[in-house]
């Protein structure tokens, strides 16, 4: 599984996002992001019991959790066990404002069930998500409050790229799983616009060409300001993004049964 996920034909998807980052927390960052991957996964109800067990074992205040012998829920516990104390030994000064910003993500993607009638709730709703912390950290930048502000449009932009790239490529293997609550972009526009899945597809990559050109915009605009810190930071997540989407159109667990012309994907958009 962790192959599957991690490899392509052309490489490890964090060694292509994140190739300039600090070694020792990217491999960090991997190991998080793939228990955060595999949580979603848990349906509505068993994640909502899990939650207060994964939180405590997050920060470390967890006895030791049973060995992953009882299903994925107990896996699951095993690996956000130690977490927690790994990011502070990193990074003593700034880790405990990532601990709190994923803690901050589970939370709120526990507390919603909801069946999104609109793309364009759900796209709200993903934008909930950790991929300007991750960055920061990984890349050892340390943005100032009155940055972090600015950056706000250019973060809301970059992730509603990160959720429609992944949504758009995903869907082929999504749309066979089991799941109860739909967290993609392509049968919510089949459903609200009574398309087709082709043309909600195209809608989906419409979109998420349409963020990129914002994401770039405002990232232009942040390039200007002069500070050094907003210029990595806003190469970090042009290479992230440009990343994510060449991995997510070559990797083997979205592409196994996808077409040539489905693999283009969104590359127009990021040449």
């Amino acid at each position: 599984m962790e192959e599957a996920i991690l490899f392509g034909p052309y490489g490890n998807v964090y060694a292509i996002t994140y190739p300039e980052g600090v070694e020792e927390r990217v491999m960090l960052a991997a190991e998080i992001i793939e228990a955060l991957w595999i949580y979603d996964a848990l349906p509505f109800q068993e994640a909502i019991e899990e939650h207060s067990a994964i939180n405590e074992l997050f920060y470390g205040l967890g006895h030791s959790a049973p060995p992953p012998t009882a299903g994925m829920r107990s896996w699951i516990k095993v690996i956000f066990q130690d977490y927690s104390r790994r990011i502070m030994e990193l990074d003593p000064q700034h880790g405990a404002a990532l601990v709190a910003k994923i803690r901050k993500y589970i939370t709120e993607y526990d507390g919603t069930n909801v069946l999104f009638e609109t793309v364009e709730d759900y796209i709200e709703f993903r934008k909930l998500n950790c991929h300007g912390s991750f960055l920061q950290w990984n890349l050892n930048i340390r943005l100032t409050p009155d940055e972090t502000r600015l950056c706000s449009d250019f973060y809301a932009a970059s992730a509603t790229v990160m959720a429609l790239t992944n949504d758009y490529f995903s869907w082929n293997m999504e749309k066979h799983e089991a799941t109860d609550r739909v967290r993609n972009a392509v049968p919510i526009a089949m459903k609200q616009y009574n398309l087709s899945e082709k043309r909600a597809k195209a809608i989906v990559k419409g979109l998420a060409m349409d963020a990129e050109n914002e994401t770039r915009r405002l990232g232009l605009d942040l390039r200007n300001m002069g500070s050094e810190r907003l210029r990595k930071n806003v190469e970090g997540m042009e290479v992230m993004l440009g990343g994510n989407c060449f991995w997510s159109a070559c990797c083997p667990r979205y592409n196994a049964t996808m077409g040539s012309e489905e693999r283009e994907g969104c590359f127009a958009a990021s040449m």
